[in-house]
């Protein structure tokens, strides 16, 4: 007969055999799942990839994305609230990185980026919207002038000049905004003659400005 030490032996060995079983039943069960369900995981993961790098931005339609871009735009600089201000700009500035993938030559969507992210005072961002329109085109006047804006606002004017008197030398020059901001530039910077040739040259643009005349006088 058997002693009662080996009785227990035998009950703990049966034991650790039905909780071996189960684990081998359970893994069995979860590599029939993994092995289900992977194809169709890779499958669809596969397919979000290959959507995202061989899309066909030129099948898109350009002119309706740069009016729905302008429109939007347009709203969030007339927009009275600071909050619909940045609903529009945000949403605008989706179109306008779409553009930028459709034809990445294009300046004016880059510049429209960087006056968004200058608007959202995201400074680094504008300034790298700004630089990659500026290299495509280093005497671009559109992307100048905006680039000028850019660090006029931030009070670095002799910057701004740089840029301003590029965007001057290249076609701006009957701009009326242009010149009245080299005048109010060189006024920061203390040249008060150039300041006032600007300033008259505004005022040739736009004789109504009253107060632009008291400041020549």
């Amino acid at each position: 007969m058997m002693t009662a030490n080996q009785c227990t032996t035998i009950l703990n060995m049966v034991r650790l055999l039905k909780i071996y079983n189960k684990l081998l039943i359970s893994l069995f069960l979860i590599s029939i799942i993994t092995v289900s369900f992977a194809p169709a995981l890779a499958f669809q993961t596969g397919r979000i990839e290959m959507d995202d790098i061989f899309v066909d931005y030129s099948k898109l339609d350009r002119s309706s994305i740069e009016a729905e871009a302008e429109y939007l735009f347009y709203n969030g600089e007339t927009a009275e609230s600071k909050e619909d201000r940045l609903k529009f700009f945000d949403l605008a500035m989706g179109k306008y990185q779409l553009l930028t993938k459709i034809d990445p030559s294009q300046i004016y969507p880059c510049v429209q980026l960087g006056r968004i992210y200058d608007e959202k005072k995201v400074d680094r961002m504008a300034k790298e919207y700004f630089y990659r329109a500026t290299n495509l085109n280093s005497r671009d006047p559109y992307a100048n002038f905006y680039f000028g804006e850019f660090f006029y606002k931030r009070n670095n004017y002799k910057r701004a000049l740089n840029y301003y008197l590029i965007s001057y030398n290249n076609g701006y020059n009957n701009s009326y905004d242009l010149n009245l901001k080299l005048g109010k530039t060189y006024e920061k910077l203390a040249d008060l003659i150039k300041a006032r040739e600007f300033y008259e040259a505004s005022l040739k643009m736009y004789p109504e400005n009253t107060e632009l005349q008291e400041k020549i006088n």
